[in-house]
């Protein structure tokens, strides 16, 4: 492999093409050209023939040339660039008060592969982690709150895991429009909340379509799991800069990063990850097919949105006017940010 190429640009160049014709019958077809254009334009990135921005040293009127950036999903540079920005574009919406960082996660088996197969559902199971916190808000004299919900479907060993990120404000207004700080979270009664809201969107779809084994699964989850599913959630959040700048970091980008991947051959990929409670580093090597599979299953449906705004942070509460945080200086450009890593934008 050439040093100056990345990992995953040298996988997808010179596996993906035959790799993807093997195994594409294991994906939904409306995810095909969702896949195929996000790997494509991937590839392209930074290719100077296909358009390029100049720029010249006012000193030594050195000229560099960088390729235009593809934009693409898949893109861990492009990825890094569009978190940034769209945080940008949440500083004028954040209220200015404690939120809390929760993870809501569905058990493995039916659950887990209902929503592989059925991507789009997948922003149902964003309104379900926030109905059921709505439920839990009521209870507590609250009737309106703000969450933005990210849903997220890998792993940190690129497993299908769909799961929700969800970050809202530990408190809301009364029917008053009194604001209530929350004193504490039942997190009893909003397992079995978020339990209930995910299972319903199956059962939903297993009553439309007559299908009698997802509704025996069902039942059989209910008895399994009698204390509902898995919700983790961790200490408050005071600092606004960090709220954005996590919810930026899930934003668009690949399962994996580039530095994670230590080893690759002809017929395998070595790469590392670390278990959320240790430090350590479990290595884990997959066959070329399974590697480059598990980060197909990731690329989302053309304009599907990974982010969704509930309740005050919803558009329709636009009008309502939170405290204004400045979170970042501005948009920055390619030159600026070379500028601000390195403190010079020439070798001059």
């Amino acid at each position: 492999m050439n040093k100056n190429t990345k990992p995953l640009k040298y996988i997808f160049e010179n596996h993906f093409h035959q790799t993807w014709n093997n195994i594409k019958h294991k994906f939904p077809k409306n995810l095909h050209s969702s896949i195929w254009n996000n790997v494509s334009k991937f590839l392209d990135c930074g290719d100077i023939s296909r358009g390029y921005t100049a720029f010249k040293c006012n000193q030594c009127s050195h000229m560099h040339i960088v390729g235009f950036s593809c934009k693409s999903r898949f893109c861990s540079s492009c990825g890094k660039i569009y978190a940034e920005n769209w945080a940008l574009n949440l500083k004028e919406q954040l209220f200015d008060v404690q939120h809390i960082h929760a993870v809501f996660s569905l058990p493995t088996g039916f659950c887990r592969d209902f929503f592989f197969s059925h991507r789009f559902k997948l922003q149902d199971l964003a309104k379900a982690a926030y109905q059921s916190l709505k439920y839990v808000f009521k209870k507590s004299g609250i009737h309106s709150f703000g969450a933005i919900v990210n849903i997220h479907t890998f792993s940190r060993n690129l497993d299908w895991n769909p799961h929700i990120h969800c970050i809202f404000t530990y408190g809301g207004y009364k029917k008053n429009d009194q604001w209530k700080e929350l004193k504490s979270i039942p997190y009893p009664v909003l397992k079995k909340s978020w339990q209930k809201c995910s299972l319903d969107i199956i059962a939903n779809f297993a009553k439309i379509n007559n299908n009698i084994n997802l509704k025996n699964k069902i039942s059989l989850c209910y008895r399994k799991y009698n204390d509902g599913f898995y919700v983790k959630s961790d200490k408050k959040i005071n600092n606004i800069f960090e709220i954005a700048k996590y919810i930026g970091r899930y934003l668009a980008r690949p399962a994996i990063a580039e530095y994670r991947i230590t080893d690759i051959t002809d017929s395998s990929v070595r790469f590392w990850y670390q278990k959320p409670d240790s430090p350590k580093k479990i290595f884990l090597t997959l066959p070329m097919t399974q590697f480059i599979g598990r980060l197909l299953a990731h690329i989302p449906p053309k304009n599907f949105k990974m982010i969704r705004r509930f309740g005050l942070y919803s558009r329709r509460y636009k009008n309502k006017k939170p405290k204004k945080i400045k979170l970042f200086k501005g948009k920055i450009s390619w030159a600026e940010r070379i500028f601000k890593t390195f403190k010079t934008n020439c070798k001059c």
